[in-house]
């Protein structure tokens, strides 16, 4: 990497660019509106239905797998969502793996996710959100608030989120086709940091914006140590992704979307808490082993670039990503690392993935018709093949090489519940430390996942 903070300031500057030029068009009025209605507007359109609570002027509902509590006389709204996730599994590993990690070789069960999130709506004016996964350690993820009053400034959430890099990232766990996110996914992207982030969400066109500056200080793992964790953030991120769909139908089944994305951190190799890490388990939570690690790595920043493409023809389904990161690590020889994932799917009971336009992401899939066993009707059934592979050996740094191969098969009941079987035969080649010349290794896991 040379010149880190000229790749800096181009970065920056081509974010405002982008996002100015995104707001002249709002303000100037010259693009069709696309915004949905307000949530609370929504709300109220239900009010005949749900029930009555004990406090005069508040109303309860049950809609699309959420809790709804609404005040309509004071245009206040609340929506509540949760997440059940549980993994149960084998891993058997050879004996070059075993040895390498003695705790690798395992049954194992575990909750994936507990996780309850809250979203608001003010007089219309600001809405927020606050998501906490209890599973394992408590752990905020998702806590932002945005002001609602002006349509550029509407698409601006400040808070802890997503960095807006890597389709399959930004999709939620739960609608996800596979149990856990490719090699490079887990290897690569950056998670959640607090910052500010933009997103253009203009459904009428092809193409979309998603932007910000942020922090490096992650998912808040202990909810008492917030507030250091953001006075010792340690470094800046400033990510930019533009997506769109340059061919698509009115029904959403037949869909092709591309996306690149870039990301430019600067680090302060002085302090050790800035180093850098790149590593990814092996497709699976049944296991906290890293089969491919970096280690930490001192260095000035770093460099990222993804590239997307995805392909929905009806229920046929094509998904893939390249990953590319550039350190700026003098003393481990600037190393460069990469990887890759594509996968195959197809819904044999004839859905098909459906596609947010608005955020460029998969938001899962609806059977026609849902689990009804009594009707003949058993809901929708998905297999899928993956291809993954991440390569973490670079300048001075053997880190590893791992290639996954994944076969998947779901059972999805409803949209907000569905059972998830993959086979992973994962192989590590080119460890340095612990050594791992070739070790081959097979995980057989389940999935329940019910959401609300």
């Amino acid at each position: 990497m040379t010149g880190p903070f000229k790749h800096c300031q181009l970065m920056i500057a081509s974010v405002c660019l982008l996002a100015a030029i995104d707001a002249v068009c709002v303000w100037a009025g010259t693009l069709p509106g696309a915004d949905a209605e307000t949530f609370s507007t929504t709300a109220r359109g239900k009010k005949d239905g749900g029930w009555r609570g004990p406090v005069r002027g508040w109303h309860y509902y049950l809609e699309d797998g959420y809790l709804g509590i609404d005040n309509y006389a004071e245009n206040i709204a609340f929506r509540i969502n949760g997440q059940i996730i549980g993994d149960a599994g084998r891993i058997d590993a050879d004996d070059q793996l075993q040895t390498a990690f003695p705790g690798l070789d395992q049954n194992n069960w575990l909750f994936r996710k507990l996780h309850i999130s809250v979203y608001a709506n003010f007089y219309d004016t600001f809405d927020f959100r606050v998501g906490i996964d209890f599973a394992n350690t408590r752990d905020i993820q998702d806590i932002w608030i945005r002001y609602l009053g002006h349509p550029f400034l509407k698409k601006i959430k400040v808070g802890n989120l997503k960095e807006p890099f890597s389709l399959e990232h930004l999709t939620s766990i739960t609608r996800t086709t596979f149990m856990e996110r490719a090699l490079p996914e887990a290897a690569f992207s950056a998670g959640h940091n607090i910052g500010i982030r933009y997103d253009s969400q203009e459904t009428q066109r092809k193409w979309n914006l998603g932007a910000g500056l942020f922090l490096n200080t992650g998912s808040f793992s202990d909810l008492g140590d917030a507030q250091n964790q953001i006075s010792e953030a340690n470094g800046v991120d400033a990510t930019v992704r533009v997506f769109g769909t340059p061919a698509a139908d009115g029904s959403g089944a037949r869909i092709l979307h591309l996306g690149l994305a870039y990301s430019f951190g600067l680090r302060d190799d002085r302090h050790a808490s800035s180093a850098m890490e790149f590593r990814t388990r092996p497709e699976s939570r049944l296991t906290d082993e890293r089969l491919v690690d970096t280690g930490a790595l001192a260095g000035k920043g770093l460099d990222k670039a993804n590239a997307e493409l995805a392909l929905v023809w009806g229920s046929l389904s094509l998904q893939g990503q390249l990953h590319y990161v550039d350190v700026d690590a003098d003393a481990y020889g600037d190393p460069q690392f990469w990887g890759y994932y594509t996968f195959l799917s197809y819904l044999l009971t004839g859905e098909h993935r459906k596609y947010n336009r608005a955020l460029g992401i998969f938001s899962g899939i609806d059977p026609q018709p849902s689990f009804h066993p009594l009707k003949g009707e058993w809901g929708a059934w998905e297999v899928a093949l993956r291809h993954s592979h991440v390569d973490l050996n670079g300048g001075d740094v053997r880190g590893g090489r791992e290639s996954d191969a994944t076969a998947g098969l779901n059972w999805i009941y409803n949209r907000n519940a569905r059972l998830m079987v993959n086979y992973v035969y994962a192989h590590v080649t080119d460890r340095e430390t612990p050594t791992v010349e070739d070790g081959i290794t097979h995980i057989f896991q389940v999935r329940f996942q019910f959401i609300w």
